[in-house]
């Protein structure tokens, strides 16, 4: 008969037990994610998987997943968006997309993907099938407006328009509508995804007013503009989303006027910042002291780990997500979304919005 004199004794030989080598398999958590996976891709105890449904193509080049995900998923409110991870080229990438449908009874979700040439995530995504299982994230991000005070203008261009498809099916479920107006622009009519979702809107909805600018036709679209299709534009809430330059006319023109409070922005590209010719470049080393990678001045670190064959944890690349979050042991590096420097000490950054501003000392997850 054993006796122990402690909770202490009963915790160092409960610990000690699992140690025991034939029982240290049943610890392991990813030998159970391998099991699990057995009987049903989709589960896992610590992964948000979730079994494709269908794949639609919503024109040349952008396709709709469709998807199930298993009982890890939180849920999302509508104008958020979340990270798809696939084997591309054997290894595994990830990459944020937005959820362009309202949360649905089902718990079915639906990402719309824009098809980039160089993308290799859009790509294989593309290339999915039903019955497929991925892995995803939680949804994040704060471009998001559920409960409108007031009404509402929307600008989008190009694939900009998915995390407005799902905040459109949202209000219109609900007994007491907002006053909204959608300004859309893409290159050609048939460039416009959700072109006929939004028409079925139309018909339920009347109050919902839809512009639509053709660039290839009607040139881009203008702060004039703005104001001839939308007089009351600047006392409305905003949420403006789509290409780079398009998002940044419009975000100035707000500026300029004083209505930047009313404006709410979603920037799909990755955080990037022009590197001068003349930028020094500066040794990244790894928690074992041996050089990783080099950085110059004003690359982001996760850029510059990847493009020298490292593939580090990351997710949204915005710096919101937090996946690339890694220890810093020693260095300077400059946030590209603060505009402000680190120490020169320990601390936690964000690889993609972190420029080396010295050598570095890192503690990476591969």
């Amino acid at each position: 008969m054993f006796t122990y004199n402690s909770r202490n004794d009963m915790t160092a030989s409960t610990a000690a037990f699992w140690q025991i080598p034939w029982l240290k398999p049943l610890n392991d958590v990813e030998a159970w994610n391998r099991v699990l996976q057995l009987a049903n891709r989709t589960w896992s105890l610590t992964e948000v998987r979730a079994r494709v449904l269908s794949v639609v193509r919503e024109c040349a080049d952008a396709v709709s997943l469709h998807l199930k995900p298993n009982g890890r998923f939180k849920g999302f409110v509508p104008g958020q968006y979340l990270s798809l991870t696939l084997p591309c080229n054997g290894v595994l990438k990830s990459r944020s997309f937005s959820l362009s449908k309202a949360p649905a009874r089902d718990g079915s979700l639906r990402l719309t993907i824009r098809i980039k040439h160089d993308g290799s995530v859009s790509k294989a995504a593309a290339e999915l099938k039903a019955g497929d299982v991925v892995t995803i994230g939680q949804a994040m991000g704060e471009f998001t407006l559920p409960e409108p005070e007031r009404g509402v203008l929307l600008l989008s261009a190009g694939s900009g328009i998915t995390p407005m498809m799902a905040m459109l099916q949202d209000w219109a479920g609900r007994g007491k509508r907002p006053d909204v107006v959608l300004v859309h622009s893409c290159r050609h009519a048939s460039d416009w995804i959700f072109r006929e979702e939004l028409q079925t809107l139309v018909h339920r909805w009347p109050e919902l007013r839809v512009h639509s600018r053709f660039s290839a036709r009607d040139g881009r679209l203008h702060t004039d503009d703005l104001a001839a299709l939308v007089p009351d534009y600047a006392e409305r809430d905003t949420l403006l989303c789509g290409p780079e330059g398009f998002m940044a006319d419009i975000a100035g023109h707000y500026r300029a006027h004083g209505l930047s409070a009313r404006l709410k922005q979603e920037h799909f590209q990755a955080f990037k910042t022009e590197i001068r010719p003349d930028a020094p470049e500066y040794r990244v080393f790894g928690a074992d002291g041996q050089a990783a990678f080099t950085a110059r001045n004003g690359q982001n670190l996760l850029e510059a780990a990847e493009r020298q064959g490292l593939n580090p944890a990351h997710g949204c690349r915005r710096g919101i997500c937090m996946t690339c979050t890694c220890r810093k042991l020693g260095g300077t590096v400059h946030n590209q979304l603060t505009d402000t420097l680190s120490g020169d000490g320990d601390e936690w950054i964000q690889l993609c919005v972190s420029t080396p501003v010295s050598d570095l000392h890192l503690e990476m997850t591969p």
